[in-house]
């Protein structure tokens, strides 16, 4: 990627086109209405891998339970992780957890600088820029996708635009362009117009307050940059949940607190190797819980994804034969649930949909009888 040599009077000018636009075209979210730092690191967070619109709702069920990082460092994880259910990531709650503990710790506020920022969980660079410029006034960049997309439209970036290298320029050009005066709605600005104008496949030239700037623009060619990474590879694969009934109850296992679905709980689940039976992956699913089960037949069946992985998910119905549950492997914790009380569980969004499958077949299925 070519350096780009930035002209003073060109900055002035994507300052102050960008500012005005933003000024009237910003979309309201409740954290924007009131930048105090504990709402906009908790929004900063769930904003990660999620689009606004699907955050607000989230973001205004979490800040009325826990509206200050004394209530959320108080708060256990469960119920923290229950707040958090559906948007995914769990490992953002569960740092967002932990950091407000070690806030708390140290004196119950938020640091005000991207350097002290990046010290807390969960806190990568673009985080810390974002919370330091929008709730403290820091001249601190931003650079994620949306901002990246933008500067590359803007300045002509070809290449690559993930490298180590390329990451480097793209910050260092983020930091010639923030409004020292006004670096929040600056950066703001950017990721705005990236989300709801500057739109990957069909941007919104017309609309645009800076296509005057924009060097791809002036091209005639806005959607030639950036220009595609390569991806990963994507992995296809077979799981089961075994959602094993005994006495009107079910089995749920906690997740071991790190890794993928760390703390939550869920049907105990394992992957299918090779052309083996759905009965014999739930046997397995079991097994190490020190269960023994009698396969039944497909409850639900779904499809979710995870990272570079697409996943079709059996929920199979079985039913206890012997053996007390003791957590192993990867759970640190088992419990036999009725299914009416799985609500209050937190489960990730593809076992929710297996508990809401359960609840829903209880009319058909005599649980006393399994």
């Amino acid at each position: 990627m070519a350096q780009a040599s930035l002209d003073t009077d060109w900055i002035r000018e994507l300052r102050r086109a960008l500012l005005a636009w933003f000024a009237v075209h910003q979309r309201p979210t409740p954290w924007r209405d009131n930048p105090d730092p504990y709402r906009v690191w908790v929004s900063e967070v769930m904003l990660q891998q999620t689009q606004t619109a699907t955050v607000i709702p989230y973001f205004e069920r979490f800040i009325a339970r826990f509206p200050t990082v004394q209530a959320l460092a108080d708060a256990p994880l469960e119920e923290v992780l229950r707040y958090w259910e559906g948007l995914g990531y769990y490992a953002r709650a569960r740092n967002l957890h932990r950091a407000a503990q070690q806030i708390v710790q140290n004196g119950g506020r938020l640091p005000s600088t991207a350097e002290r920022l990046c010290e807390l969980p969960g806190i990568g660079a673009y985080t810390a820029g974002a919370i330091a410029s929008i709730a403290f006034g820091q001249p601190t960049p931003v650079v994620d996708g949306n901002v990246t997309r933008v500067l590359a439209r803007l300045l002509w970036l070809k290449g690559d635009l993930k490298t180590h290298a390329a990451q480097k320029q793209l910050w260092q050009l983020s930091e010639q362009l923030i409004d020292p005066q006004q670096p929040g709605a600056f950066n703001q600005a950017m990721m705005e117009l990236g989300s709801t104008v500057c739109l990957p496949a069909q941007p919104r030239c017309g609309a645009c307050p800076v296509s005057h700037l924009c060097a791809a623009y002036q091209r005639g060619q806005p959607t030639a940059v950036p220009e595609p990474s390569k991806r990963a590879a994507t992995v296809t694969r077979v799981d089961v949940s075994a959602i094993i009934l005994r006495e009107g109850q079910c089995l749920l296992a906690r997740r071991a607190p790190d890794g993928l679905w760390g703390g939550l709980w869920e049907f105990p689940r394992a992957s299918r190797e090779g052309r083996e039976s759905l009965e014999s992956v739930a046997q397995r699913a079991a097994a190490p819980l020190g269960v023994r089960i009698e396969p039944l037949q497909t409850l639900a069946s779904l499809q979710h994804a995870v990272t570079n992985s697409r996943i079709r998910l059996y929920g199979y119905l079985c039913a206890w034969a012997s053996g007390e549950a003791q957590p192993a492997d990867a759970y640190d914790a088992v419990a036999w649930v009725v299914p009416d009380a799985l609500a209050s569980y937190p489960l990730s969004a593809p076992q929710r949909r297996l508990a809401r499958a359960l609840t829903q077949h209880g009319g058909q299925l005599s649980l006393q009888q399994v």
